[in-house]
């Protein structure tokens, strides 16, 4: 009993941190429209990559419910469930489903590769799955073409970036 409490405390407190973590992450953005780059995905990816995929989940949905919710945790220190029905919406869901294809990803691979390509496959897998979430969303606003030039494009190269830092600084923690 005393190890399922510990587990269930440190579980929450896991959570807690990654809703911090992607709270914060919100916080920090480049104000597109209509879409805002956010280092949110980052937040993300990292989740994604180290925690269990029961603490990765749960963290996403606690953060989207609350968001939803309407406490402004969102980016630009936004709220409401009417932000999941507007155009970045997809991109929000999109998170949750990342997070669960990494984790699918990360242990289908982690006999097969070293820790660098399992990570960066991961992200990337995970960067795919929240454009593909948030341009299907984004299309029923402004149109699949549209919605790829504003949704995807302009996140193309930032996402490259944020991979390569994360994977690269994991690696260094690593050693």
């Amino acid at each position: 009993m005393f190890t399922a409490q510990s587990n269930s405390k440190l579980t929450l407190v896991e959570v807690f941190s990654c809703v911090l973590l992607l709270f914060l992450m919100a916080q920090i953005s480049i104000p597109l429209q209509p879409v805002p780059i956010t280092l949110q995905s980052l937040g993300v990816m990292l989740i994604g990559l180290k925690f269990n995929r029961k603490t990765a989940f749960y963290s996403v949905l606690t953060y989207l419910l609350l968001g939803a919710a309407g406490l402004p945790i969102l980016a630009n220190f936004s709220g409401g469930y009417h932000i999941f029905l507007g155009p970045v919406g997809g991109y929000l869901i999109g998170f949750l489903a990342a997070v669960i294809v990494m984790g699918e990803v990360n242990e289908f691979l982690s006999s097969k590769c070293g820790s660098f390509t399992r990570n960066s496959l991961g992200c990337l897998t995970g960067t795919v799955v929240i454009f593909v979430c948030g341009v299907s969303w984004l299309a029923v606003y402004v149109g699949l073409k549209q919605a790829i030039m504003v949704g995807i494009l302009p996140f193309i190269l930032p996402g490259l970036v944020k991979i390569f830092l994360l994977v690269a600084a994991l690696q260094y923690l690593k050693k």
